[in-house]
């Protein structure tokens, strides 16, 4: 049976270890200076070297030749050692043995002296699988222990391990490894079994391991299982699951474009190189986050090194400078919440076509439009507010205003003076004049809300509200979602100078509230009323 990579090409010495340099220099300072502890706790992610530093400092603790703080690999402790043969280097699974037997069992062997090493290493992996009650028996021995015992205890969830237990160890922290640190010992392992792995397919591999270099190490074996001297990134997306930071990148790119046609294409290539579709949500977010982190603070880019090369994270700046942070969080917001909704669904990919279609429908208006960009809820109170401090224009002398050939009144405002402080009456008049004109605006921008407006009449105008009547209770609805609403707001803003919210109700709650309301008609309509014909 062939051994697995991770196994076969497992560091022997200090200097082979790749990152967690603050843990083997504090080690190997304290061989030197024969400061060794009695119990340690190595803390940190899966597959970061926990294991394999306790071996190594296990054997160098051993070695009968050290050579500046490394084990020679020659003498007998360390080739017992290596060979597995040595009795005094006991690794114990608490995962295996919880209960309180398995360590009393332990505090009996503790008692007798290394049969052939200087110490006798205990090294207790998932140590916070331990129940309470053997915590309690192995809190005895970590007090106490033989001068020639060493305790090395490793753990992936240190908070689960009491402050009893953690006041008695020697703490150390792993961090994850850098992505580029885990491609170049991936290119090294490549060459010594012989087989060539293109560089973007070692970027995928690297970036599934989450920083582990013995979960890269797994995915290198299961990829050179293939039996293919040249290993392309196309087997490894296959293999996977996944694709390259390349494609994600790509596709950010489209988005930040806003070229949804070409999006949806790369969507459809997805299906068809059979990628799984949770994988590139997770791939996707990630890549978004990294670059919300970006934009909101530059400097972290060296944070970053652990999970980016250094390419894409050029290419992460680049693209950071041509969006802005809201429309980062718009789409990182909207991708998880479909993400969700749609976790269930038959279809793998509608989670993240409903997702583009959200944006598309946020951000696509039609060439030819002049209607203004939508205005967010935090952005239109903000702007009716300052626009209150605005003084009013003097008036006009008396019967100035209907000097006007035009029945309906549309006042160019190149620079839109807007003021809460005009009187009521003349911006009803004013909305009730324009209102075909509103209506019209909208058709070119939203045909159905335009449609909508159609069966709707404007009322009064109460404070800062504009009371909208509407026929159907389904229309009020239409009428009172929070991009609808704003959206007519602009365009009685545009089309009539006034700034008011909009309030629709329907004609019975209408009826109810203001029972003696005298409808207001606009000027046509009155002159038809008057003088009686038709409005052609």
């Amino acid at each position: 049976m062939s051994t697995t990579l991770y196994r076969k090409y497992r560091p022997a010495t200090f200097s082979e270890l790749i990152g967690q340099k603050h843990v083997v220099q504090t080690l190997k300072n304290a061989v030197k200076t024969g400061r060794i502890g009695q119990a340690y706790l190595f803390a940190g992610p899966r597959g970061t070297g926990k294991t394999s530093i306790a071996r190594i400092f296990a054997k160098t603790i051993n070695c009968q030749h050290l050579k500046n703080g490394e084990p020679c690999l020659k003498c007998d402790s360390c080739g017992n050692i290596l060979d597995g043969r040595a009795l005094d280097i006991i690794e114990i699974d608490a995962a295996s043995n919880t209960g309180v037997d398995n360590i009393r069992e332990l505090r009996e062997t503790v008692k007798l002296p290394p049969s052939s090493l200087k110490y006798k290493v205990y090294i207790i992996d998932e140590v916070h699988m331990l129940s309470g009650g053997a915590f309690n028996a192995l809190l005895k021995t970590l007090e106490e222990p033989p001068a020639n015992v060493v305790f090395i205890l490793a753990t992936t969830e240190v908070h689960k391990i009491p402050e009893t237990i953690l006041s008695r160890v020697q703490r150390f922290d792993f961090t994850r490894l850098k992505i580029e640190d885990i491609i170049k010992r991936l290119e090294e392992i490549a060459k010594l079994e012989k087989v060539k792995v293109d560089r973007e397919a070692l970027e995928i591999i690297a970036s599934s391991s989450e920083g582990g270099m013995r979960n890269a190490e797994s995915l290198l074996g299961q990829i050179i299982a293939l039996e293919d001297k040249r290993i392309t990134t196309k087997e490894v997306e296959f293999i996977l699951g996944t694709v390259s930071e390349k494609f994600t990148a790509e596709f950010v790119e489209l988005v930040i474009q806003k070229k949804y046609a070409e999006v949806f294409s790369k969507i459809g290539q997805l299906r068809e190189m059979g990628i799984d579709f949770k994988n590139f949500a997770k791939s996707l977010l990630n890549y978004l986050r990294q670059m919300l982190v970006l934009k909101i603070n530059p400097e972290l880019g060296q944070k970053l090194s652990y999970e980016i090369t250094k390419e894409r994270l050029s290419q992460i700046k680049k693209q950071i400078a041509s969006v802005e942070t809201d429309e980062i969080l718009n789409f990182i917001n909207i991708l998880q919440e479909n993400t969700e909704k749609f976790k269930s669904s038959p279809v793998p990919q509608l989670f993240l076509e409903v997702a583009i279609a959200k944006l598309a429908a946020k951000n696509i208006k039609p060439e030819n439009s002049s209607f203004p960009e939508r205005r967010s809820p935090e952005e239109t109170e903000e702007f009716n507010n300052s626009t209150e401090k605005i003084p009013l224009n003097p008036p006009s002398e008396k019967g100035e205003e209907n000097k006007s050939d035009s029945p309906k009144i549309k006042p160019e405002l190149p620079e839109k003076i807007k003021s809460a402080n005009k009187n009521s009456s003349t911006d009803i008049d004013l909305v009730i004049s324009g209102w075909g004109e509103i209506i019209d605006s909208l058709k070119s921008y939203n045909h159905s809300l335009s449609s909508v407006l159609k069966m709707c009449q404007p009322m009064l105008v109460e404070g800062k509200y504009l009371i909208l009547r509407t026929k159907y209770s389904f229309y009020n609805d239409k009428i009172a979602d929070t991009q609808n609403r704003l959206t007519i707001e602009k365009a009685i803003d545009k089309m009539t100078g006034v700034v008011l919210k909009l309030k629709p109700i329907t004609e019975k709650d209408f009826a109810a509230q203001y029972p003696n309301f005298k409808e207001k008609k606009n000027l046509m309509q009155e002159a038809v009323d008057i003088f009686g014909g038709k409005i052609v």
